[in-house]
């Protein structure tokens, strides 16, 4: 089986906490293990992020210091043959800095709240940023901020101009809405990928775009009561190592400890546990491919240790790969 290991390389959108703990310790610790264990992994870089470092750092020392560090961490991570792939939360068009920090806007939080001259605009500008690092050419994967793909009919000339042939951003019946985003996935394909052209649910045979499905896993509250708890008696382990907080989520919690829930298969927090639960699911269906989400703002040291064990009871009988090791199949 190929396990994708992908990480979304960003901040929280509510209160956005700092470079240093959401990003740079945490994708650093996650480095360790991976060359420890010779193995490589896909970071979905927030573009957006990076362009406002730029525009702000002459201004603002820190911000200087901030955007210096996090290209040192991508240039290295990738000439150590990492990936770095797209990844896209508009919002960052209406953020502003000042001496108070980050003024966070996210009225205008998914591609499709934007006009399609603004989509084409984004699209290139944030992958011609992260070409800075890799190269061109090299950036040819996407995950929309917050899931929220849909409708993709808004953003697929964009993406499609600008060389992006593989998404990963649906996870089987997953579904959520709020003001800020939406998504859907209820009706989403059972297989390990899928070729599509208007519709990243609709799967077509001679499709211009793959779909690179996130895991999915169908949790009971009871999973998510263990995570609270745990949370409070032993912050130590269970505490992200972020400093930031997520947008605000009506209801959400309530849900989660109410009913029972897909979600994806994750390395944040407790959800690591979880990691071998769902490799054995996807074993079980003949699934050839195995996509694993994290957030280095949300590790914890549990997360942390969970990955590498799972990473050593597989690693010798899968492979553990990325995009750029696929010989560009997807471009």
């Amino acid at each position: 089986m190929n396990i994708y290991l992908t990480f979304d390389y960003e901040l929280y959108f509510g209160v956005p906490g700092t470079a240093e703990r959401c990003i740079l310790h945490p994708t650093q610790l996650l480095l360790d293990v991976a060359k420890k264990n010779n193995i490589r992994l896909i970071q979905f870089v927030d573009a957006g992020y990076l362009i406002k470092l730029d525009e702000y750092r002459s201004k603002f020392p820190s911000l200087n210091n901030d955007y210096d560090l996090i290209i040192s961490q991508l240039k290295n991570l990738w000439l150590d043959d990492h990936d770095i792939q797209l990844h896209i939360h508009p919002h960052w068009e209406d953020c502003s800095y000042s001496e108070n920090g980050w003024k966070m806007n996210v009225s205008r939080y998914k591609l499709s709240d934007w006009s399609d001259v603004q989509i084409s605009d984004i699209v290139q500008r944030y992958k011609n940023k992260l070409e800075e690092i890799t190269g061109p050419d090299q950036i040819y994967a996407f995950r929309a901020g917050g899931w929220c793909i849909q409708p993709f009919n808004r953003l697929k000339s964009a993406l499609f101009l600008n060389g992006i042939r593989l998404d990963t951003s649906v996870f089987s019946n997953g579904y959520y809405s709020s003001n800020e985003y939406q998504y859907d996935f209820r009706n989403s394909p059972q297989k390990s990928q899928w070729k599509f052209n208007d519709d990243p649910l609709i799967e077509e045979e001679n499709g211009i775009f793959t779909e690179l499905p996130i895991a999915s896993i169908y949790n009971s509250p009871l999973f998510y009561w263990k995570l609270f708890l745990l949370g409070r008696w032993n912050p130590y382990m269970h505490k992200p190592l972020g400093d930031g907080v997520p947008i605000a989520a009506p209801g959400q919690r309530k849900r989660l400890l109410t009913r029972h829930t897909h979600n994806t298969v994750s390395v944040d927090g407790y959800n690591a546990c979880l990691l071998n639960k769902a490799f054995k699911q996807a074993k079980k269906l003949n699934k050839q491919d195995l996509v694993i989400i994290g957030h280095p703002k949300a590790l914890t040291r549990f997360g942390l240790n969970e990955l590498e064990k799972f990473i050593m009871n597989h690693k010798s009988s899968n492979t553990f790969t990325t995009f750029r090791a696929q010989q560009n199949k997807y471009k």
